[in-house]
């Protein structure tokens, strides 16, 4: 063994190939610094699943933001589905608020490739029924102002604590609507956690154990349905980063 061969070619970082026209603004491009980075990709017969995920926080007030870029697509059917600026928010002691903004070409019912579209999430698992109510409100305003059509549903695979899905749907490739929904969630986060004072010990855990190891598990199927291969690791090791560290 060539012991300086081993040294200076074992591995070498991973190349960020996220082609960087395509990321949106930071909701508090000022406040917000960066406090890591990760990159989480998979190979799985003709799909590739990759993730490039950002952690940041507010020295300010605490408020974490965990945001991703992620393109999982069959390299042979060209058939994918794309977070562009999905985010989490947390600040410690208040419930998470998670923002879920995907592009796909794939009719989500029926698994056949279909024509561009843009479906955003916003979703706030634990909150009380009051504080959900009022930062749906929020959101719903915003929302209107903006002429951007909403709607609300509930996940019967879900469990109580999570609470109804805030969501807008429109077709194409709808980056704007994406920028716009992610400055309407940080303004409604911030003023939810400003309305009430913290937890003192917030159990984080039952969310954590949802996404990583029960939501994972989901939608891998889900993928599978799609024409998609996503193993549940790499599910879980993207959701493990969205919600720990708090």
């Amino acid at each position: 063994m060539d012991s300086d061969l081993f040294v200076k070619n074992y591995l070498h970082p991973s190349i960020d190939g996220l082609d960087r026209q395509f990321t949106l603004p930071l909701p508090d491009d000022e406040g917000l610094e960066k406090t890591g980075e990760f990159i989480v990709q998979s190979h799985c017969p003709s799909t590739y699943s990759t993730n490039v995920i950002t952690r940041y926080e507010r020295p300010g007030d605490g408020i974490r933001l965990v945001e991703v870029y992620k393109s999982s697509q069959n390299m042979d059917s060209g058939k994918f589905v794309r977070l562009v600026g999905t985010m989490a928010l947390v600040k410690k002691g208040y419930p998470f608020l998670f923002l879920d903004a995907a592009v796909t070409n794939i009719n989500m019912q029926n698994g056949e490739a279909a024509d561009l579209s843009t479906r955003i999430a916003i979703h706030m698992p634990q909150a009380t029924d009051n504080g959900r109510v009022e930062l749906m409100k929020s959101l719903s305003r915003q929302a209107d102002e903006a002429a951007l059509p909403w709607g609300m549903m509930k996940v019967d695979a879900l469990p109580p604590f999570w609470g109804p899905l805030w969501h807008v749907r429109m077709e194409g490739v709808a980056l704007e609507a994406i920028e716009q929904l992610r400055l309407f969630a940080w303004n409604a986060y911030h003023d939810f956690c400003a309305a009430a004072p913290p937890a003192e010990s917030f159990d984080y855990l039952p969310v954590q154990v949802q996404m990583i190891l029960q939501n994972s598990k989901a939608e891998q199927g889900q993928f599978l349905r799609m024409g998609l291969h996503v193993p549940v690791e790499v599910q879980a090791a993207f959701f493990s980063i969205l919600c720990t560290g708090v």
